[in-house]
């Protein structure tokens, strides 16, 4: 079967519109940009300029704690492993059972009362997750191993137990103090 050919006028059209596309495509100023390369081509090449900058003089300076052991090293002693956290006669007892109130930081903690109870006193602890515990002295509680040492009326004195790598571990004094503005 022969293909169909197309009416010559049909032809005729689609030629005449491709020539005209293609006579778009020519520019007038094409001189003019062959002008401005072979201009930039004849130009003297080469390295740009230098700009020196002039820096101020600066003098010399001299550090006094030369001799002292650099800030960016560790200190010897946790260089070479003083302290080890499971000696010493004040590490804390690892074997017994942990008391509800040692979840928390003493920081988390509030001491919201005290009363009297069989000849003791005892205080009422509230804890972040809405609790409120009684306490007596000798319990635990807070994250470093703190132990109440004492309760008054107004305020528990707790002794916590804290690691510091030259020392080992050290015992330090806190209270909680009963607020009457931040019910």
């Amino acid at each position: 079967m022969r293909a169909k050919q197309l009416p010559f006028a049909v032809r005729a059209v689609s030629f005449m519109v491709s020539a005209v596309a293609l006579t778009g495509c020519v520019d007038a100023d094409l001189a003019q940009l062959e002008g401005t390369l072979a201009d930039i081509r004849q130009s003297p090449g080469g390295q740009p300029p230098v700009m020196a900058v002039a820096l101020p003089e600066s003098a010399d300076l001299s550090y006094l704690y030369s001799n002292e052991r650099s800030p960016f090293l560790p200190p010897e002693e946790i260089a070479q492993g003083s302290a080890d956290r499971s000696e010493g006669s004040l590490a804390p007892d690892r074997q017994r059972t942990p008391e509800p109130l040692e979840r928390f930081s003493l920081q988390e903690l509030r001491l919201v009362g005290t009363m009297r109870m069989g000849g003791r006193q005892v205080a009422l602890i509230a804890s972040p997750d809405g609790s409120v515990t009684s306490v007596k002295e000798g319990n635990y509680m807070g994250t470093d191993y703190g132990r109440i040492a004492q309760i008054n009326a107004q305020e528990i004195r707790v002794t916590e137990r804290v690691f510091t790598q030259p020392e080992g571990w050290q015992e330090r004094q806190v209270s909680l103090v009963i607020n009457e503005n931040n019910e």
